[in-house]
């Protein structure tokens, strides 16, 4: 590191041709210039300029090392420029992380049209996954995730929108078996994503304590869960927004719909307050689709 600076030092002296010149650029006293000049000089064991009363000669080996000090200016000035352009213009990829229902989510939709046509130059990576990410080893760059997150300098969530859950089955499921009240849940045969999502759903029913006769675990893939159900093979937990297609097709129907259970709100996590151009530009994007409205 010492010697890059001394590379940078010579390049300013060599361009100005004067100790006094090139101080003022690289703010410091002549004197000191000098003593870094000769500093290099006894690194390299070789004389690097011909001092005289009016200007500074290169020797021969001052014009070879001079060749590969600008070549370091110039790579820490594109550095600098490439740093820039990050921060400033929206380009690169970014990953996002989102539960696997939400592939389906007609927001997710919009966010990558959005996305493609007002910032070509953004490549998202969708990696669905159910589990939650590390964002501080740069497992993502912004997570999309559904209930109450704590918010700290190393996790930052931006509220989207919140969203209803719903029991869901398949018509041709309910019809022969049947589900008129809460207490036929414990009847019916559940498809299960999330053990701990399941038992909060059946408690705040009024079920705390009990579970269902009869289920399939589905861990951590909650799009496995929608798509079973959708085939008629039992029921399952969902936000709407995750099941949006699958109601409207007519594939899955709601249970007991006048039995509320809590919403859940929807958040984009990151790692710090302060995002590259890309990054904010996507979380804009998010905040738009979503609109920050209830998803029934």
């Amino acid at each position: 590191m010492e010697k890059a600076k001394l590379l940078l030092i010579f390049a300013e002296v060599a361009k100005q041709g004067n100790m006094s010149r090139a101080a003022v650029p690289l703010g410091m006293t002549a004197s000191a210039v000098s003593q870094h000049i000769r500093h290099l000089e006894r690194l390299y064991g070789v004389k690097l300029l011909n001092r005289s009363t009016r200007r500074l000669e290169l020797t021969e080996a001052g014009q070879v090392l001079l060749h590969h000090a600008e070549h370091l200016v110039q790579t820490m000035r594109q550095a600098d420029d490439d740093m820039a352009a990050l921060k400033h213009r929206p380009s690169g990829q970014v990953r996002i992380s989102l539960p696997t229902g939400f592939i389906n989510a007609p927001e997710t939709r919009r966010l990558l049209g959005t996305v493609r046509e007002r910032y070509p130059d953004i490549r998202i990576i969708l990696m669905a996954q159910d589990e939650a990410v590390d964002l501080q080893h740069n497992d993502a760059d912004i997570a999309i995730r559904a209930g109450e997150i704590a918010a700290s300098p190393d996790n930052v969530p931006r509220r989207l929108t919140s969203c209803l859950m719903h029991i869901c089955a398949a018509p041709d499921y309910l019809a022969a078996h049947p589900v008129k009240q809460v207490e036929d849940l414990l009847a019916a045969h559940w498809l299960c994503h999330s053990e701990t999502i399941l038992r909060a759903a059946l408690a705040e029913l009024g079920l705390s304590g009990r579970w269902p006769d009869s289920l399939t675990e589905c861990p951590s893939s909650a799009a496995s869960a929608y798509y079973l159900a959708a085939e008629g093979l039992g029921l399952t937990l969902a936000l709407s927004l995750e099941i949006v297609p699958l109601l409207d097709s007519g594939r899955l129907k709601i249970v007991l719909p006048q039995h509320r259970i809590a919403e859940k709100n929807i958040y984009a996590v990151v790692a710090h307050a302060k995002q590259s151009a890309k990054n904010t530009a996507v979380l804009e994007a998010l905040k738009e689709v979503f609109g920050g409205k209830k998803a029934t």
